[in-house]
């Protein structure tokens, strides 16, 4: 039975995780998915780890100490989850933060089982709903989806920065085998742009999936820094024009 691992990078969030993997048991179940969650904890100081201990077997846990960024947190999670997969089965990513959805999965492992290699959560597809997003994030997203769309197209692609997607493991694999560490290099959110930039060369079949973003059921300060991300992105898209 084809192999789902939800790999969630988390850091200090202790109050939205009970709700966000709460609806990822129930999705498993209700699907009847082979399914289980890495939740890889980046340097939490807060009770992350209590709480994911709290869900018992399906979630496993990867302790990074100390906090590392997002760009580590995703590496890592990608060589822990990929050592015990098959090439046909499935990784998804997704923010730890309760913006997600998990009700898309199936969906998206779905469109994997109809021939895509990679199916990404989009904004940008007719559909989709952002609630509780600033104008101001909301401008600078859809500028920097823009920017990636004139240096560095990609067919199926509008949205190059959600980080809630469903990999094929053997896309994955390519990737680790071809760029070992330099797989993911960039600091921060930027990360999730390099990531399809980088997976690129290998042609992938890219299809998008409109999304519910809630951004209203975050809980707690956003760990983005705008500028930061700004500028990290402004240096990715320098560097591949």
């Amino acid at each position: 039975m084809q192999k789902i691992k939800v790999v969630l990078p988390a850091y200090n969030e202790e109050l939205s995780l009970p709700s966000l993997l709460g609806k990822i048991v129930e999705v498993k179940e209700n699907f009847n998915l082979n399914l289980d969650i890495l939740l890889v904890n980046d340097g939490s100081t807060d009770g992350t780890l209590e709480v994911a201990k709290q869900f018992g077997a399906i979630v496993k846990i990867l302790d990074l100490q100390p906090n590392g960024g997002l760009a580590s947190a995703v590496r890592e999670g990608f060589k822990c989850a990929i050592r015990e997969m098959n090439d046909s089965d499935i990784i998804i990513t997704m923010d730890a933060d309760d913006s997600h959805n998990p009700g898309l999965i199936f969906r998206m492992i779905t469109q994997i089982g109809e021939g895509s290699d990679l199916v990404i959560a989009s904004r940008y597809r007719s559909g989709a709903r952002i609630i509780g997003l600033s104008r101001t994030r909301k401008i600078l997203s859809s500028g920097a989806g823009y920017l990636y769309r004139i240096f560095s197209p990609i067919k199926g692609v509008r949205d190059f920065t959600c980080g809630f997607r469903a990999y094929r493991v053997d896309l994955i694999r390519k990737a680790q085998e071809h760029y070992g560490e330099r797989f993911i290099e960039q600091q921060g959110f930027a990360c999730m742009g390099e990531i399809l930039i980088k997976l690129k060369v290998f042609k992938p079949i890219i299809h998008e999936l409109p999304m519910l973003l809630r951004y209203d059921q975050k809980k707690g300060q956003s760990k983005m820094s705008i500028f930061k991300t700004v500028k990290e992105t402004m240096k990715l898209i320098l560097r591949i024009k």
